[in-house]
Parts: C-alpha cells; structure tokens; sequence
C-alpha cells in the first residue's frame, strides 16, 4: 500500500521556475564568458553595461531562486511522502558543463527532502533525441531498500554521463508517466511533482 503524497499545488510554477533559474543562469555565465573572450579594446562605457547586465541576470536568478525555494518549502511542510520526477534536458545545446549544473541542482533540491521508500520517492529521466529518452533513476515504480538519499548521491546521480542530441520533451514526459502507471499512481487522486530541467523549447512535435 503506496503512503499517501502530494503535489505541491503550484505545479507548474515550480517547473517554470527551474526552467527559468537554470536559462538565465546559464546565459548569464554565456555573457560572462563572452565578456572574456573579447579583446580589451572595448570602452569603458561597453565594460559598465555588460558588468550591469551580468548583475540584472545574476539579481535575476536570485528572485527566481527564492521564488522556487518558498515552493519547496511550502510542499515540505504538506508532507514528506512525495514522488518526485526530474526531467533532464541532454541534448546539444545545454553542452556537458550545464548538464552537470542541473545534476547539481538536483542534488541541492534533494537535500531538503528525506530520500527513502516510505519518504521522497526520486525518478529522474534525461532526454535528447527520440532514441534517447533513458530513465537514469527510479526509486518509483519498484521501489527497493537499497534506495535512499546515500546510493541516489554516492552512485546512481555521480553515474549520469552527458551524451548530447536533439530535444525530445514529449518523450520525457512519456517515460514519466510510465513510471507513474507501473507504480499503480495513476489511480490515485493525488498528483506528483514533476520539475523540467531544460535548456531550449524542443524540436518540432516535441510537446
């Protein structure tokens, strides 16, 4: 018998504001680079509005941050018996150093929660291109003993390669929502909390 969980009410709110956190972070650390590359033969003046851009995308991340950590507490304190699904955009415009930054996001979001059968349940599901649409962890549909918080951040997350590709969302979400079916979830009233990590929009029938 499945512990009763719930979904944080503002669904979808939370998945846009990881999707947002991680763009605008990501193009700001884009800007940063840039900036870099450039020779010094750019003004003063040019120096001052990228320093100002950086600072607004940077000011940026940190209210969207805040936002999404309000969510997570909020769905903290409703319960700790969740199933949790991350969906991870692979493909070739996130690039392998961002891919690792949205691994690292997990773990950070996890490390709030008590990872364990009759706890947080964690499935995690990295997405490319139609024939790369793998689930990487899944402590959902067959839950077992040996899956807890220790084994989700010493092996299976560290085991996670990058790989690159196109942008199948669609498939991602499928491959969720199997995952719900095999677990006997999708008889219950109740939802799950769902976080779409993702670089780009998606190819053409991707959603």
């Amino acid at each position: 018998m499945f512990s009763q969980r719930y979904s944080l009410t503002p669904l979808w709110t939370s998945c846009l504001l990881a999707l947002c956190i991680l763009d605008v972070w990501t193009s700001a650390q884009q800007q940063s680079r840039r900036s870099r590359q450039m020779p010094s033969l750019t003004s003063s003046s040019s120096s001052t509005s990228s320093g100002n851009l950086s600072e607004s995308a940077e000011s940026k991340v940190e209210r969207l941050g805040q936002a999404f950590k309000q969510n997570v507490r909020d769905l903290r304190e409703k319960s700790s018996c969740l199933d949790m699904v991350f969906l991870v955009d692979e493909s070739s415009s996130v690039g392998a150093n961002n891919f690792l930054s949205e691994l690292r996001f997990i773990r950070k979001m996890l490390s709030d929660f008590p990872v364990a059968q009759e706890d947080t349940r964690v499935a995690l599901v990295t997405f490319s291109s139609k024939t790369h649409v793998v689930t990487r962890v899944d402590h959902i549909s067959a839950p077992k003993p040996h899956q807890h918080k220790c084994s989700l951040f010493n092996k299976e997350i560290p085991a996670i390669n990058y790989r690159g590709g196109g942008t199948y969302t669609k498939g991602a979400f499928q491959r969720a929502a199997v995952s719900r079916d095999d677990a006997g979830l999708a008889k219950s009233a109740e939802l799950n909390l769902a976080t779409l990590l993702c670089q780009t929009h998606g190819q053409m029938g991707s959603v």
